[in-house]
């Protein structure tokens, strides 16, 4: 979960705005929200690649197991029993974790589009309280 708090620490600072730093933040909007889309796509794609990964270490300890049991296997037994491999297990983990932080990904995103109306409504507000 290291990799989410850091993206709920970064989207923070990216967000947060005062009277002093509106001019700033909608000037640097659509970089922040390039930045944010381009995490959300590499995460992705990284969450794919695992995925496929861990199917062919999964086959690749099941292939294994088979070989060296003194008991004739199936491949089904053989790919669940391999499924309590340590390292699967953190695969699964990893898996997990990824499909968390492309959540919160997807909801900066909504965030971020919605920024720019917040912004206006800031800008709005300051105009009023100046007159």
């Amino acid at each position: 979960m290291d990799l989410l708090d850091k993206y709920i620490k970064e989207l923070g600072e990216d967000t947060s705005l005062d009277e002093f730093t509106v001019r700033d933040v909608q000037m640097k909007l659509p970089g922040i929200k390039h930045k944010w889309a381009g995490r959300l796509m590499r995460l992705k794609l990284d969450n794919e690649k695992l995925k496929a990964d861990r199917g062919r270490h999964i086959n690749s300890l099941a292939d294994q197991l088979i070989k060296e049991s003194h008991v004739k296997l199936s491949k089904p037994i053989a790919r669940q029993t391999v499924e309590q491999h340590e390292s699967i297990i953190e695969m699964n983990r990893t898996i997990k974790d990824n499909t968390v932080a492309i959540e919160f990904l997807e909801k900066a995103e909504r965030i971020l589009n919605s920024m720019t109306f917040d912004i206006k409504n800031l800008t709005e507000i300051m105009k009023l309280e100046t007159q």
